[in-house]
């Protein structure tokens, strides 16, 4: 058992260390995350049967009151992060706060209750204990299960209102994990109350067992699995941005050709893939707008023309033409040195029309795929003369 509560906790505690070191935004969210699992984690090592030991040479149980703390400092970080996800700041913090209040007023209950009741160590636990060391785990059970009972109804209320599979999935599975633990609470605070009123609730080594089990093994496979999909989902969508941010290569490329001084400087080592796609879309859509704007009303028709002529229709004549465009505007740019390219910023959508990430890149994609395979963008992009075609 020792050696369960030990690893137990050194994964907790350096997972909460990566993220640590790697928050570097510092968003509250994250910050709570990562104090929920060292608190979690040193909670885990503080009540291993071995660092138990160690403390009884101080104080009789300290273990226990120690061990006790650190879990409800991690359910508060925890309730402080899902606030965060949920609400605006302001009123995540005012939430907060309240939550706050309550801990404090647990953990100094907790604490007053223990020092006021000095009990042996065989007893601590045991259905016999004295009437301030059953006080003590009924404010400990309390304030754990009222927090596992909000965790529940905040993630049911996202859970009702995202579209996305994965993370609905992912809620669901967080909240029988919130389920098996307010059955949990709810069975603890009865045994503990039932014994004080004189009727013997049988807690034997099988007893024990499936308390652990309920307690710790059920909702830990349920918030495992739940962030299995997480890690699952952030992989899908790192390798999309990464094959995105290859496909707009060709547009990448002619831009840069043209317009170097237009490629945005990229320390060593900074950024995700994400961050790289936003970057790479970003100088396209300049390119796209100084391109543009070298191009006429005269060869637009007849680029729409020779759309026309090769029967495109919907969105392939959409993105012929908008690479045709893409390419003439760059040809007029390289062979008109004497002319200083326009180094606008992206143009503002319009107020009826403010696509996402997500809609700019797929059109970016069909544009950049027309780019590199149609005859019509080859043929506009080979000068700016458009008496030579």
């Amino acid at each position: 058992m020792n050696g369960v509560f030990v690893t137990t906790g050194t994964i907790l505690a350096s997972t909460a260390i990566l993220s640590a070191a790697g928050d570097s935004a510092r968003t509250p969210a994250r910050t709570a995350l990562t104090v929920s699992l060292g608190t979690l984690g040193l909670s885990f090592l503080i009540q291993s049967p071995a660092a138990r030991g160690a403390q009884n040479l101080v104080v009789t149980n300290l273990g226990q009151l120690t061990g006790n703390g650190t879990t409800l400092v991690a359910a508060y970080a925890l309730q402080v992060m899902v606030l965060h996800i949920l609400y605006g700041r302001a009123d995540a913090v005012v939430r907060a706060r309240r939550w706050l209040v309550a801990l404090l007023l647990a953990l100094a209950a907790m604490t007053s209750l223990f020092l006021s009741t000095p009990t042996p160590a065989d007893r601590f636990t045991s259905p016999d204990a004295p009437g301030g060391i059953v006080a003590y785990y009924l404010v400990f059970t309390g304030y754990l299960g009222a927090t596992v009972t909000s965790l529940f109804l905040l993630i049911h209320q996202y859970a009702a209102h995202t579209s996305d599979r994965m993370m609905r999935i992912n809620l669901v599975l967080q909240q029988w994990a919130c389920v098996t633990g307010m059955i949990y609470f709810a069975g603890r605070i009865a045994a503990l109350s039932l014994n004080r009123l004189g009727i013997d609730v049988e807690q034997d080594d099988r007893f024990g067992l499936i308390e652990f089990v309920v307690a710790a093994v059920v909702p830990g496979v349920g918030v495992t699995l739940s962030m299995t999909g997480v890690v699952l989902k952030t992989v899908g969508r790192w390798r999309q941005y990464r094959n995105t941010h290859r496909r707009l290569r060709p547009l990448w490329e002619a831009a840069r050709e043209v317009r170097p001084h237009a490629v945005l400087p990229v320390p060593h080592g900074r950024g995700g893939a994400r961050l790289r796609l936003y970057r790479r879309v970003i100088e396209i859509q300049d390119a796209q707008l100084a391109a543009g704007q070298r191009v006429g009303a005269g060869l637009r028709r007849q680029i729409d023309d020779a759309v026309d002529d090769a029967a495109l229709t919907g969105e392939a004549a959409r993105a012929v033409r908008e690479a045709a465009v893409f390419a003439a505007g760059l040809a007029a740019l390289r062979d008109d040195r004497t002319q200083p390219a326009c180094d606008v910023g992206v143009a503002a959508a319009p107020a009826d029309e403010k696509p996402d990430l997500g809609t700019v890149v797929r059109r970016l994609e069909d544009v950049s795929d027309a780019y590199g395979r149609s005859p019509i963008v080859k043929r506009f992009g080979r000068t700016s003369d458009p008496g030579q075609r």
